[in-house]
Order: C-alpha cells, then structure tokens, then sequence
C-alpha cells in the first residue's frame, strides 16, 4: 500500500513537474543586446594635432522576465569592457568595466501598484590603475562594489515606465582588497593609525553598511522598430550618519544612466551611453606610485560623467 501511494505521489508529481516545464517557455521572456564597436584615429602632419589611437568596446545587455498571474521577476545584467591604445600609454589601457546585476519582484495588487523588491550588484572586471602609472592598483574586482537591496512599492502605469519608492533600503560598499581597505577606498573605515604615523595594516574595515530611502525610475521601450531606448535614475538618501560627508553636504547618492541601441541593420548598430554619477561618501585616498612620488585619488564628491558613442557590429536576440 505505502509503495502504491509512493508511485502515485511520483507520478502525480512527474505530471505537475511535466506542466510546469511545458508552461516555462510561455512564462519566460529572453531578450539580448550584443556588440563590439571599433574605433581608430591616425594622424600624419595633421597641423591641429592628435593621438594616434585605437580602442574597442564589448557590450552584452541581457534581460529575462518571468510574468504568472500576479507575480513578476524582472531580471538584467550588463556586462562592458572596453580597451584603449594610443601614443600616450605604453601598453593598452582600459577604459570602460562594468558588472551589473539587477532582479525585481513585484506582486501586483492593483493595476498600477505593486509590492517589489530590487537587488543590484555592480563592481568591475579587472584591476584599475592611476594611468599612465600601471603598477599602482586603485581598484579591483569588488573593490569596490555596491550591493543594493531596495524592498518597496512600485508604481507603472504603463508597460515601458514604472517608480520603484522604498523607504528602507540597505546598501552595503565592499572593498575586498585589504590594501584598498586600510587606505578607506571608496568610503569604508580605513585603517588605525600607529604612534609612529604609520597605518596598522589589516585593521581596515572592507564593508561600509548604509541605511536609507531609495526612489527609481525606469524607463525602457523601443522608440521605433530599429531603435530602443533605455534610461535609469535612481536617488539613495543614508539615514545613517557619514564621516565622509563634510562642509554639510547632502547624503544623497545620484545615479542616471542611459543607453540608446540603433540597429543599422541585422549586424550593424550604433549606439549611445552616457552616465552621470554622484557619491559624496567617497573620500581622498593617497597613494605611492612606481616613482615614489605620492598621489590622491579624487573622491566622487563632485558630479562624475562618463559618455561612449560608437558604430560597430551588434546583433539582437
């Protein structure tokens, strides 16, 4: 008897099982940007000057949504490196990195209103350097990075727009790197000082917790059949008292990206991405490079922009 209800219970579970994976494919949305976009500039007695220089950029947008019923997952990563070579650097150089998770969860319980929760990682591929100095490391692969975890409400009244509001967000900065950590990269508590002036290696914390009110807005929808545009702000006020944060300036970290995708063809795309950036509780760090002369990192104490254009093969899936 318990065998017969054993198999029964397999069974019944086998056919729900077979259900649900019959109904993923109708449950799950995949979509995806590629490109690589190659840009060369050569100059030869040109009287206004110039660089030579060659520099690539690799693009992976990728994007996957699972709607049942009430209940959403949003999800997208974005992947970016990019590479740069001209007469001022003796080796290539980098100039873009990014990693950037993001998953929501929404449950709707009325048209335009939902309770949502986002998660966001964002840190970096490889080692970043006080250029032309290559040997003297100023950040690493989550060091730093931002985990951001946002439980809230959401407001869309339309299908390419939605506010995402939370009152109690936790953000948590990890500078993994010890070194970076004892000099207080990126904001976290760096390390004790010695009678001597010196630092006391180790002792400097490699996360720095935030607690506060997070708001953003998104908006993503093709402008045309051969056009998509992508846009996303966002505002984090820390209730939390910060050292960092001097002449009385406002808590308030500042995030808006945007990215336009203009596909010329199947193969062929152009594309456009600007960033700009604001986070206050980012702090001088000094530095020794190879020459033993010392340096200081700049803080993001002031509005950072950072903005790409390029023509290149691309490809949509």
């Amino acid at each position: 008897m318990k065998r017969s209800l054993l198999l029964i219970t397999l069974l019944i579970s086998g056919v729900i099982y077979a259900q649900n994976a019959a109904d993923l494919p109708k449950l799950w949305k995949f979509k995806g940007i590629g490109s690589l976009t190659l840009n060369q500039a050569n100059f030869t007695n040109w009287s206004a000057g110039g660089e030579n220089s060659l520099s690539g950029t690799a693009l992976l947008k990728l994007y996957a949504d699972y709607t049942k019923e009430n209940f959403s997952i949003n999800n997208n990563a974005n992947f970016k490196y990019g590479i740069l070579s001209n007469d001022l650097y003796d080796k290539p150089i980098k100039n873009e990195d990014l990693i950037e998770l993001n998953s929501q969860f929404n449950y709707k319980i009325s048209k335009q209103w939902s309770v949502s929760g986002l998660i966001n990682l964002t840190t970096q591929f490889t080692n970043g350097y006080n250029y032309p100095d290559d040997s003297t490391i100023i950040s690493k692969f989550f060091a730093p990075a931002y985990l951001t975890v946002a439980p809230g409400m959401l407001y869309k009244p339309a299908e390419y727009f939605s506010i995402l509001m939370t009152p109690i967000t936790l953000r948590n900065i990890f500078v993994l790197d010890q070194e970076l950590a004892d000099l207080g990269a990126f904001g976290v508590d760096k390390a004790d000082t010695l009678t001597d002036g010196s630092i006391d290696k180790g002792t400097g914390k490699k996360t720095k917790l935030k607690l506060g009110a997070f708001v953003e807005f998104y908006f993503k929808d093709e402008i045309r059949t051969d056009m998509t545009f992508e846009s996303k702000m966002n505002f984090f006020y820390n209730y939390l008292d910060d050292k960092n944060i001097y002449n009385g300036k406002l808590k308030l970290d500042f995030q808006w990206q945007t990215f336009i995708n203009y596909s010329i063809n199947n193969w062929l795309a152009a594309n456009f991405f600007v960033h700009f950036a604001y986070m206050p509780g980012d702090v001088f760090i000094e530095r020794t490079g190879v020459d033993g002369k010392k340096f200081s990192v700049k803080p993001n104490d002031k509005m950072q922009i950072k903005q790409t254009f390029g023509i290149g093969l691309s490809y949509n899936f």
